[in-house]
């Protein structure tokens, strides 16, 4: 059995500014001198620094696996902290590598729709967070390989994770943001995959049903003080319904230069190219029952879709000077070009240009107190999001005449510290707070419709506290109190009522109480159990006028869960495991600005009861397979629980074969998914009341098949 305990282990394309851009692209300018500046200055004081050989190579305590919810390494049954687990084999082997719901389905607590239109990208809620989406990704923090890609206003996207590099994701769930500031109801985080101890070189390619086509290329090993990977890959699908085909070509690069055993430099280079994903959008009960596949018949009249060019490079510095303090230094640069269509007349062309900056710098301080072992964390970030959002006539899908010029800037600065202490008796006591502000500032140059420009400000504390109990590995309980905040996004911020900003919408912000306990028997079973409840104000939940999204605050909600996981492997090679999750999550306090009273009603888009099982087996000679089982309980498409996607139970199978020959590693595979040709529902549009086209079909059962070479260098 594969322990919790890990050991440690695109061409980038600038895009000429507007003649109009004028301050704006000044800022930018500015900006990146800034951080670039103290970044150079921040990573080449800790490498110039004086080490002392012999305390550089200690041994570290909390070495086991990096956990994301303390920002430092340490092992899963000492976090006071629910936190999930996903390995490379999960992540890759066999798998489509559509979209990050196939990894995640056995994590409890996790729940992700709009698995097949990329238009919309995943919908991904933690504990509830996230649940409110239309499209992206809100209230939960998305980071990979150390650098954000979660915006300062809360918006992330995964378009641009690469699966087939992917090595471990980490989930952290509930209210995180005294570490990882706003927007952190959860937090995802990816890591891409070590070298062996081998060089490796890997050519994949896949096909299947609705146009699935994926072609990969992908290099990882070592070179003397250097590490390095390189993946390659093209993506194509028809899709299962009409006006939903999708093209992508993604790079994504890491290399680490290691100075020394105590300092080492990570550079990441990301870049999405993906010039198109139809949206098939949303449809109502009867259109639904007529043609699961068809698509909305305004979307495919306005060409409802998008097209993305996205690159993001990342420095990361780590420098331990002895063994007691450590500091890590990073530094990252985005730029989006964005051109989408929705099924709006008047402002239905969106071409948005986006520039993200941000840093970051961490401090852990080591030593022991009374006898008493002590982590101390303390560090800050800073981020800048410029984006220049340009929005047109949609005539029938071609670009009219200019209907809204602006250019918004979002800057967030953040501050933390973090205390964890080994009491006596195997006792652990974590405390942490932030501080963070967030600015938002509007520039409006289309005057014609109104002045849309303003300026709006948040400014927040968060709080964790938990104690943790560590006595044997075989139970390790915990209580846990936290807070976040979630700010509204700049297209949140859109007034209804008419020009400006809504004024009139607040931060949501939530208290989590939460009591839980891990544990593992040997290398046959390990498990884990929470329970959680959640108050959350302002609650910020969006309704559907003319076409467009707005949003407003609900008084207060209530969140109130059960999560268990478990993993038994009884004989070698042969494993199942099982996660539940319980959620009863209402409105208390909601009336709305139509005049709607929903107190008592459940918050629409997550389940009741969502279960997942997997029965996973590989032989010794190479032979391997998964069945994953699922069943989603009934989910609510409004705010009123008027209209609802049915529960189903749906499953998928896939098997396969490694053989080596060698240097030589051969993996042909297939898969089915949606095995028994269930019907149901992939994803609501929530509160879409005026049209009631909530519902967006999941595909029917489809199959796909590829084959996997390696060649390993220096191998016998």
């Amino acid at each position: 059995m594969k322990s919790l305990s890990v050991p440690k282990g695109e061409w980038i394309r600038f895009k000429e500014p507007r003649s109009a851009f004028g301050d704006h692209f000044i800022r930018r300018t500015r900006l990146v001198a800034i951080f670039l500046g103290i970044s150079c200055l921040a990573l080449a004081l800790p490498v110039a620094a004086e080490t002392d050989p012999e305390s550089a190579t200690k041994e570290e305590p909390w070495e086991e696996m990096v956990v994301i919810g303390h920002r430092s390494d340490k092992p899963w049954l000492e976090t006071a902290a629910s936190v999930g687990i996903v390995e490379g084999d999960a992540i890759q082997r066999g798998q489509q590598q559509l979209e990050l719901g196939e990894s995640l389905i056995n994590v409890p607590g996790v729940f992700i729709q709009n698995r097949s239109n990329f238009a919309q990208d995943s919908r991904i809620s933690i504990r509830g967070f996230g649940a409110r989406a239309n499209f992206g990704i809100r209230g939960i923090r998305l980071i990979v390989d150390g650098i954000p890609l979660t915006m300062p206003d809360g918006q992330g996207q995964v378009d641009s994770l690469d699966l087939a590099s992917a090595g471990r994701i980490e989930v952290l769930r509930g209210p995180s943001s005294s570490l990882y500031g706003s927007s952190s109801g959860g937090v995802i985080a990816v890591m891409s995959e070590e070298p062996g101890k081998f060089p490796m070189i890997n050519a994949r390619f896949a096909v299947g049903g609705d146009g699935y086509r994926n072609y990969q290329g992908k290099a990882v090993g070592m070179s003397g003080n250097i590490d390095y990977l390189i993946s390659l890959s093209r993506l194509e699908l028809d899709g299962y319904r009409d006006h939903a085909s999708m093209e992508r070509v993604l790079l994504h690069s890491r290399f680490r230069y290691r100075f020394d055993e105590s300092a080492d430099l990570s550079v990441v280079v990301n870049h999405l190219h993906a010039p198109k994903a139809d949206d098939p959008g949303g449809l109502t009960a009867a259109e639904v029952s007529n043609d699961r596949s068809a698509a909305q018949a305004r979307n495919v009249l306005f060409d409802a879709g998008e097209s993305i060019d996205n690159t993001t490079l990342g420095l990361i510095l780590r420098k331990a000077f002895n063994e007691k303090h450590e500091t890590t230094v990073s530094n990252y640069y985005t730029w989006r070009d964005f051109d989408g269509k929705i099924p709006a007349l008047s402002t239905g062309i969106i071409d948005l240009d986006r520039f993200f900056v941000g840093g970051s710098l961490k401090h852990v301080y080591r030593d022991v107190f009374f006898g008493m072992q002590s982590r101390f964390t303390i560090g800050g970030e800073g981020e800048a999001q410029l984006d220049d959002r340009v929005r047109h006539r949609n005539e029938m899908g071609v670009k009219g005449a200019l209907s809204s010029d602006q250019k918004e800037e979002v800057t967030r600065f953040g501050f933390f510290a973090q205390e964890e202490l080994k009491l006596p008796y195997n006792f652990e006591l974590t405390g942490g707070v932030r501080y963070e502000r967030i600015h938002f500032e509007v520039d409006d140059n289309f005057l014609s419709n109104g002045d849309d420009s303003g300026t709006f400000s948040y400014n927040e504390w968060s709080f964790t506290g938990a104690l943790q109990w560590v006595p044997v590995p075989a139970a390790n309980p915990f209580v846990r109190v936290s807070t976040s905040f979630d700010t509204p996004t700049t297209t949140s911020l859109g007034n209804p009522a008419g020009t400006g900003l809504n004024q009139d919408l607040r931060a949501q912000t939530a208290i989590s109480y939460e009591l839980g306990i891990k544990g593992q028997f040997g290398d046959q079973l390990r498990y884990e159990a929470a329970a959680f409840h959640i108050r959350v104000d302002d609650e910020l939940v969006p309704y559907v006028q003319s076409f467009r999204t707005f949003y407003e605050n609900a008084g207060r909600s209530t969140r109130t869960g059960v999560e268990l996981g478990a993993v038994y492997e009884p004989v070698e090679g042969l494993s199942a495991s099982i996660a539940y999750t319980f959620s009863d999550f209402e409105f208390q306090d909601f009336k709305s600005r139509s005049g709607g009273d929903f107190d008592g009603q459940e918050i629409p888009g997550v389940p009741r009861h969502l279960v997942s099982a997997e029965l996973a087996y590989e032989h010794e000679l190479g032979l391997f397979g998964t069945w994953q089982v699922q069943f989603v309980d009934e989910r609510y498409a409004d705010n009123l629980n008027s209209a609802s996607a049915d529960s189903h139970v749906y499953s998928n199978i896939r098997i396969g074969y490694n053989h080596r020959m060698g240097n030589w590693e051969l993996s042909p595979f297939v898969g089915i998914n949606n095995l028994f040709d269930v019907q149901y529902t992939d994803s609501l549009r929530i509160n879409d009341d005026a049209n009631r086209r909530f519902y967006e079909p999941a595909p029917a059962l489809n199959a796909f098949g590829g084959l996997s070479i390696s060649y390993l260098f220096d191998a016998s």
